[in-house]
């Protein structure tokens, strides 16, 4: 039986670069039954947080500031909790955010979660390093909602799952079973992938590999690639074409189109 909404759904705590919440509607009804979910590349998890919870769940991303923000998440969420709710949305506390953020050593982890927080639910198109303060911008109006979003039930939500912050092909082969589904949203090979830049065609081919190898059952989202069709038709991967309209000023009436790939008929 494959899954729709969970009934505990809500929305990714942060508004991240290449989030698959406009995808929700074609991913979630392709997902298997399964005992054990893996997410390799977990960002803002608009899937895990969507889906319903497995008997165990691991969540993974090589960003140590995502990974960061999700332990606090779960295990201090009162202190977190009280830098969101006193949260000024200005440019200056942007520039605060932004000084946390890259100077992660200077911050104690509930300082540098918030930071993580803001920046990501502050940027621009989701971007971290872009966020406009001015008269037309929905930034401010989106932020207020995301703080009165900021709920126990996110730290509920993770309070059995294990997080790491590790490569994701070592992550993938750990927790391979029979029964295990694991859902991959890499950055995208030859797109802006913003802070996520420098994942290349060679990391993509060695997750295609460790996909290639494993007993249970994947997911991946993608753009079509030449590498990736091989595999496809070596290994009989099932293939399924999302065209998406794009809905910022600048791509209004742009369409892409994403390729989920699976090995399991979707």
């Amino acid at each position: 039986m494959k899954q729709g909404l969970s009934k505990s759904w809500q929305r990714t705590p942060i508004s991240y670069y290449g989030g698959k919440q406009t995808m929700l509607p074609h991913i979630l009804p392709l997902i298997p039954e399964h005992q054990i979910y893996v997410e390799p590349f977990f960002g803002g998890g608009a899937v895990f947080w969507a889906k319903a919870p497995a008997k165990s769940e691991i969540i993974n991303d090589f960003n140590a500031n995502v990974v960061n923000f999700y332990e606090v998440l779960k295990t201090d969420f009162e202190a977190l909790k009280i830098l969101v709710e006193k949260t000024i949305v200005s440019r200056e506390t942007y520039k605060s955010a932004l000084v946390m953020y890259h100077s992660p050593f200077v911050f104690t982890p509930v300082q540098r979660a918030w930071a993580f927080w803001y920046a990501t639910n502050c940027g621009f198109s989701n971007q971290i390093l872009s966020c406009r303060f001015d008269k037309t911008s929905k930034n401010s109006k989106l932020l207020v909602n995301k703080i009165l979003e900021f709920s126990e039930s996110y730290s509920e939500r993770l309070k059995y799952v294990q997080i790491e912050n590790n490569d994701a092909s070592a992550v993938i082969a750990s927790h391979d079973t029979e029964y295990t589904f694991i859902y991959c949203d890499p950055p995208y090979v030859g797109a802006n992938q913003g802070h996520y830049g420098g994942y290349t065609q060679e990391y993509f081919n060695e997750l295609l590999s460790s996909l290639s190898k494993i007993k249970g059952k994947f997911l991946l989202s993608s753009y079509q690639n030449e590498y990736l069709l091989k595999y496809v038709n070596e290994f009989g991967w099932y293939q399924k074409e999302i065209t998406l309209h794009l809905g910022t000023s600048k791509t209004a009436g742009k369409k892409r189109i994403e390729v989920l790939t699976a090995n399991y008929e979707i």
